[in-house]
């Protein structure tokens, strides 16, 4: 077995992104109710149950995978691609200011 160096920033990173994953389940399914969920399974409500209660692992494991839970309807955008996309917005917004004083 390797052990391999992780920086506390890393580890203190996937430990906030664990809780985030934990935290969308845990409010997916308070909205939804484990029952609801049981059914869609096949399954009893009491497995749902007994299946949250290793929800904080697997939301770890995620985490340390790099790998967020995001709702149906989101839309997950790289980093790089934000940032590119905030310059475009902050060039556009520049010139359009430029434009509307030279028009004043």
């Amino acid at each position: 077995m390797t052990t391999e160096t992780v920086s506390a920033d890393e580890v203190e990173s996937s430990r906030k992104l664990a809780a985030r994953n934990e935290g969308e389940v845990l409010r997916a399914v308070a909205r939804v109710t484990q029952a609801h969920a049981a059914t869609c399974m096949g399954v009893s409500a009491s497995t749902i149950s007994r299946t949250l209660e290793d929800l904080q692992r697997w939301s770890q494991l995620l985490a340390c995978l790099g790998l967020q839970i995001a709702p149906v309807g989101s839309m997950v955008v790289d980093s790089e691609d934000l940032r590119s996309l905030k310059r475009m917005a902050l060039r556009y917004l520049e010139a359009d200011l430029q434009q509307i004083a030279a028009q004043g």
